[in-house]
């Protein structure tokens, strides 16, 4: 801690140099500093903010030879703001300005260190941040300083970050996704600052990723890979990344630029807009689509050798609920109320998916499990992902299950079985609003506005009764 001294009515600060830095110094043992502080409790604060400066100064200085970006923009950073904040105020019998005629002896002590020395990375950093602090006093344009500003990677690092500080924010492979496209680009624009990324180029890499294999980040070697490698392993697929993860990507980018923005790491018009898609149903967007009868009896004949995908299988089929609602089950989630035995639904998607849905009768079983209520109906699939969800195991499972049955169509999926019971229930005639509260889907304003409570438990388990397969024969318990 900086020691404080005062003589002649002035406070005057000391700081010991590291031995390892005190060739930067001229072979100075200490660094002192006259205070502008009149009184003790100001002295101590302005010779502390002078002793961080240094700090930071030193901290850069200690690092390998090929100081970090990072550690020379907190040099930078630091001495321009102790610039600018008075840190270096020299009054003499002069008209000059007192702030600025601090700057400037400063600057001259840097000077005279480079007629002794070499500078380094760490000083030359500080020295540039005396220099802008100066033309800024002075009304002086500063101009970015492009060998100081972060790499894209650097700077997607903190986006994401700070991103994942926010509220109420649920697990899901979100940040992997930014992550991947932020990995991406880096790779492709050779990670420059992301104030030289020109609109061409941003195109250029929407069009070399409309050629990428959708499959691409199955590989957990993908990950490791350069732009390069990518290219030459991945590139040249005819059908490519489809139109909504094209934007997706271009959705990520495009937020990132207008943060980098608010915090003067760019300016100008954003790059990455005007570069989506038009979704077009059925053209380049092609929805699941649900299990023929005929598709169906051949996933359950014979059934999968695991009995715990047999049995998701007939859950889905019979609920309509997503994979990892099924798949995350515990015995605490089946409950009963108003005489009707249900699966509590809890920490979906989305508000509207926390819901009630009774067993239908070829389920009846699951109401008949006993053991602890934190026990997994089906502990075999492991938790994985972000959050350690068991769906995401479950659904690499069904996945080379089906492709094993001869399904390699993508829009034939687990999700797909929800495509069928929603078939089954409006051929039935069953009004959305009702059918609604018990697939999880959001309700309409005026019912959800003005009837809060919703249809009845009896209610949702008679249009659970509506499911049925003609002709159909499942396995399970």
């Amino acid at each position: 801690m900086a020691s404080l001294q005062n003589r002649h009515n002035k406070w005057r600060a000391k700081v010991r140099i590291p031995k390892s830095l005190r060739d930067h110094h001229g072979g100075q043992e200490f660094l002192q500093k006259t205070l502008s502080a009149l009184d003790k409790p100001t002295a101590r604060a302005e010779a502390e903010t002078w002793e961080a400066g240094l700090r930071s100064e030193w901290a850069a200085l200690a690092s390998p030879s090929s100081t970090s970006g990072a550690a020379l923009r907190r040099v930078y950073d630091d001495g321009r703001r102790a610039a600018l904040m008075g840190e270096y105020t020299l009054i003499a019998d002069t008209d000059d300005d007192p702030v600025e005629l601090g700057i400037d002896r400063e600057i001259e002590k840097i000077a005279e260190q480079a007629e002794r020395d070499r500078l380094t990375e760490a000083a030359e950093a500080r020295l540039a941040g005396l220099q802008d602090a100066l033309k800024e006093l002075q009304g002086q344009k500063v101009k970015p300083r492009r060998e100081l500003e972060p790499t894209f990677s650097e700077l997607a690092k903190q986006h994401v970050e700070l991103w994942a500080t926010q509220d109420g924010l649920k697990e899901s492979n979100t940040r992997q996704q930014k992550e991947a496209t932020f990995r991406l680009f880096a790779g492709y624009c050779k990670d420059r600052p992301i104030r030289s990324v020109t609109r061409a180029e941003v195109a250029g890499f929407m069009d070399a990723l409309r050629r990428l294999d959708p499959l691409w980040s199955r590989s957990p070697k993908s990950r490791t890979m350069t732009w390069s490698e990518l290219q030459n392993t991945y590139w040249g697929n005819d059908k490519g990344l489809s139109a909504s993860t094209l934007n997706r990507h271009a959705t990520t980018l495009q937020g990132l630029w207008w943060w980098a923005e608010a915090r003067g790491h760019c300016e100008g018009r954003n790059p990455f807009t005007g570069l989506h898609q038009k979704i077009r149903p059925g053209k380049n967007l092609l929805g699941y689509l649900p299990w023929t009868t005929e598709e169906l009896r051949s996933l359950f004949n014979p059934p999968p050798r695991r009995t715990d995908i047999t049995e998701v299988m007939v859950v889905a089929l019979h609920t309509g609920m997503r994979l990892n609602e099924i798949a995350s089950l515990t015995l605490g989630d089946i409950r009963e109320a108003e005489g009707v035995t249900y699966i509590e639904v809890q920490d979906a998607k989305t508000p509207a998916g926390n819901r009630q849905v009774p067993l239908h009768p070829r389920i009846a079983w699951l109401g008949n499990l006993k053991g602890p209520s934190d026990a997994r109906v089906w502990p075999g699939f492991n938790g994985e992902g972000p959050g350690k969800k068991p769906g995401q195991d479950a659904s690499k499972e069904f996945s080379r299950f089906k492709v094993a049955r001869g399904f390699t169509d993508r829009r034939k999926v687990f999700h797909s079985f929800r495509k069928n019971v929603t078939k089954i229930i409006e051929r039935a005639g069953v009004p959305e609003n009702e059918w609604a509260q018990v697939l999880g889907h959001e309700r309409g304003f005026t019912y959800k506005t003005y009837n809060a409570d919703g249809i009845t438990m009896q209610r949702k388990a008679e249009l659970i009764a509506l499911i049925e397969y003609p002709g159909l024969e499942f396995p399970g318990r």
